[in-house]
């Protein structure tokens, strides 16, 4: 893909203590190299109003000590991309981030968003190879490290995965947790749906907020139109007699979308859209290694 990117677009050892000053740092550099020359209509000021416009809307730390910060802007002539590694960590907005190392600053039109996604993808398989993650790390040849960003990434035409856009799992139950301590743990982290996993990490089913509310209904209500003849129906009634002794295997449904990390783009869309789950598990040998939902489409494909 054609990036505005080179060895002169990457810096080590920058020493900042906030994000904004590493973004700033980052921008002008590719503004000092070149980026946007000659372009009245796309200066500094609008550049870094993109980015964040896009940091107000969501994090964009990455984990494993990687941040992505980017922005769409109309009308830019080109995409530009700077690469950081920074002095000390710094904290890009992850809850419970111990901070990012290394930041990969990108500018793109926003008619081109597609270069945005697939770049941040083979960013996300960069990082998650150890090796490679410290290679970056501890590489101190800017010119073998600029290589290295346009081999594995600029130069990556593999589709983007369910790999490249899972978030880990936040949280999951075993199969013996009551049924309380379930509704809690969802309540807690704000769950449509929780994960049922035994003690090696194998996905064994889930539990949704839509089973609990139909936990205490009769099977026959699936079927009506309209409840408005029953208003003195408690629908909970029997949920709190069968909440008292049941635990999370009672409930659980194995009826849930799960796919490899390897599915494409189009796979996972499937599973939300025509096949309307609400949320993907994604499984490495049968066991749970990231989460899909619509949000997070939303946020990493539609969105970027």
């Amino acid at each position: 893909m054609d990036v505005f990117f080179n060895r002169e677009t990457v810096l080590f050892d920058v020493d900042a203590r906030e994000k904004w000053d590493v973004v700033e740092r980052m921008l002008d550099a590719l503004t000092a190299r070149g980026f946007c020359a000659g372009d009245p209509g796309h200066g500094r000021e609008a550049l870094i109003a993109a980015v964040r416009e896009r940091e107000a809307q969501c994090v964009t730390d990455l984990g494993h000590g990687f941040a992505f910060p980017h922005g769409r802007v109309p009308g830019l002539p080109c995409t530009g991309l700077c690469v950081a590694r920074l002095a000390r960590p710094v904290v890009f907005g992850a809850p419970g981030s111990e901070g990012v190392r290394i930041v990969a600053l990108m500018l793109a039109p926003e008619e081109q968003s597609h270069v945005a996604l697939k770049v941040m993808a083979s960013f996300a398989r960069l990082f998650s190879d150890p090796s490679k993650r410290e290679l970056l790390f501890d590489l101190d040849d800017a010119a073998l490290f600029a290589a290295l960003i346009q081999e594995r990434v600029l130069s990556d035409s593999r589709p983007v995965t369910a790999r490249d856009i899972m978030r880990p799992p936040i949280v999951s139950v075993a199969p013996e947790t009551p049924l309380k301590e379930v509704t809690r743990v969802m309540n807690q982290h704000m769950l449509e749906s929780v994960s049922v996993t035994d003690a090696d990490g194998t996905l064994l089913g889930q539990i949704t907020c839509d089973q609990l509310f139909k936990l205490g209904m009769p099977d026959f209500f699936t079927q009506l139109k309209s409840v408005s003849f029953i208003r003195e129906f408690d629908p909970f009634e029997k949920y709190f007699q069968k909440e008292t002794g049941a635990l999370a295997r009672d409930v659980m449904t194995a009826d849930m979308a799960t796919l490899p990390e390897e599915a494409t783009l189009l796979e996972v869309v499937f599973e939300l859209a025509v096949r309307r789950h609400p949320k993907i598990y994604v499984v490495r040998a049968g066991k749970r290694v990231g989460v899909i939902d619509r949000s997070l489409v939303l946020d990493r494909v539609i969105n970027i």
